[in-house]
């Protein structure tokens, strides 16, 4: 059972959708073919004096995704003007458009590899893809928890920015820096820093990856008399957390993907969110196909992405296979229409614009081709198969006679309202689109913004759901 259309809902905007961690790389993305590409987190070390005592940047504490604060007793959020992006927990989390790495990082002296005395500080650097040929890194400093007395000072002494082909960091003096950059027990103020990147964006249609990098030079003085300072750094591209190395990857571009040029971080995957409360029939058939199939397609809970597909030839070969001509109108039910303008469509899901449409073959590159048992060309017969109709006051998502899933199917066709089937997409997706600069084979999540509440009514064989009212968000 579908909640009644609001047809005066706004279409929601994916531009406010939260961050998260996850490392969504493009389909067929292998890894990052840049001279920075990360490598297992290593101690960054100077060198140990004729005594066999050394200075190091520990490996940062595993950035095991907002799971526990930093030891300090006060709340120190940075100053990066993003609510989220703060020194309180270390985590890295992204957006399309700004990318959020918190690390506790340990600096310690050791003599002959036994460690003597560790102080902690947090390091945050923050990236904004904030320009159309441009973009800022806001790096942060900050002690986790007391220096211990062991130190009588550390002071951090230079930065050293990176990035590659056109791209060029400017690189601020020292008295950019807001706050001091050093340390003695006691003090636990935070101090930040401002660099701004550039590219070449005046070739058009090109696009470009950039892996931006930063240098930190520290001089640390125990507190034992030793007068000359021991040296040591930290480079960020040594010490990121296993499976997001490569969240900060930029990609800019001069191609007619969005608005002018720019630059997203690639491999967040952007979430595109359904007008469930205007057009609920089709948020309904694509929430059930995400739902109840094995493929989850674009469901983030279950890590499987959709997949933008570019080609229209290879898109209109795939909705013809999975939705051919006159099928809604053989299989659906007028109740389901709006008024007396309104058609009855076909409406497939995984889309038809994806890789993961069931319409797309093996040998074209489709990940779900739908085929029925023997056969070797995707079929829309191979699919679940429902279609809207009314039922007392309200529609139903009903399965099509004789056609009862077994909910393995890959792919669903749902004959339903034309305007609630083009109007859920239409310009609201292509606005999505230029938005979040999709590319082909870019991943993208789909929020339907459907809930069954947990009414769903489950059968005996297999346990699968026969009956659910859903709600909108």
């Amino acid at each position: 059972m579908l909640p009644t259309p609001d047809y005066s809902a706004p279409d929601p905007t994916s531009l406010n959708t939260p961050p998260n961690y996850y490392q969504t790389k493009p389909k067929g993305s292998a890894g990052t073919p840049l001279s920075a590409r990360s490598r297992p987190a290593v101690e960054q070390c100077g060198e140990a004096d004729a005594d066999g005592r050394q200075v190091c940047f520990g490996t940062s504490t595993p950035a095991a995704k907002g799971s526990s604060p930093k030891s300090g007793a006060r709340t120190a959020g940075a100053a990066t003007g993003v609510e989220w992006c703060n020194t309180d927990f270390e985590n890295i989390l992204a957006t399309r458009f700004t990318e959020c790495d918190v690390r506790s990082v340990p600096v310690y002296i050791r003599m002959d590899g036994v460690i003597q005395a560790t102080a902690r500080f947090m390091f945050l650097r923050m990236l904004e893809l904030d320009g159309q040929n441009s973009f800022t890194e806001h790096l942060t400093i900050e002690p986790a928890q007391q220096i211990p007395t062991a130190f009588r000072e550390i002071n951090f002494v230079g930065v050293n920015h990176l990035c590659q082909g056109s791209c060029t960091p400017h690189e601020p003096d020292h008295s950019a820096w807001q706050g001091k950059t050093w340390w003695v027990p006691g003090e636990m103020h935070s101090a930040s820093l401002t660099t701004s990147y550039t590219w070449d964006a005046t070739a058009a249609g090109n696009a470009y990856l950039y892996k931006p990098d930063v240098k930190i030079d520290a001089n640390i003085l125990p507190s034992d008399g030793k007068i000359r300072p021991f040296m040591t750094g930290c480079q960020w591209s040594l010490d990121y957390d296993g499976g997001t190395e490569d969240l900060d990857q930029i990609r800019c571009d001069t191609t007619n993907a969005g608005p002018g040029t720019g630059c997203v971080f690639v491999n967040h995957a952007p979430t595109y969110l359904l007008n469930a409360k205007a057009f609920p029939q089709a948020a309904a058939h694509a929430w059930l196909i995400q739902k109840t199939t094995p493929n989850h397609p674009g469901s983030m809970a279950d890590r499987k992405p959709l997949y933008y597909m570019g080609d229209s030839a290879q898109n209109s070969r795939s909705r013809n296979r999975i939705c051919p001509t006159g099928w809604a109108a053989t299989n659906g039910d007028a109740s389901a229409l709006v008024d007396a303008a309104d058609a009855l469509n076909c409406d497939e899901f995984a889309f038809a614009s994806s890789y993961n449409s069931g319409g797309m073959s093996s040998a074209e590159g489709g990940m779900n081709p739908a085929l029925l048992p023997g056969g070797t060309t995707p079929t829309g017969a191979a699919c679940i198969g429902t279609y809207a109709k009314k039922h007392g006051t309200l529609v139903h998502l009903f399965s099509l006679n004789g056609t009862d899933p077994t909910f393995t199917e890959v792919c669903g066709r749902s004959a339903i309202s034309g305007m609630h089937n083009q109007e859920s997409m239409g310009n609201h997706f292509a606005t999505f689109m230029r938005d979040m600069r999709i590319m082909d084979k870019d991943a993208y999540w789909l929020d339907t913004r459907m809930n069954d509440g947990g009414t769903c009514a489950y059968g005996t064989g297999g346990g699968q759901p026969v009956i659910c009212k859903l709600t909108a968000a």
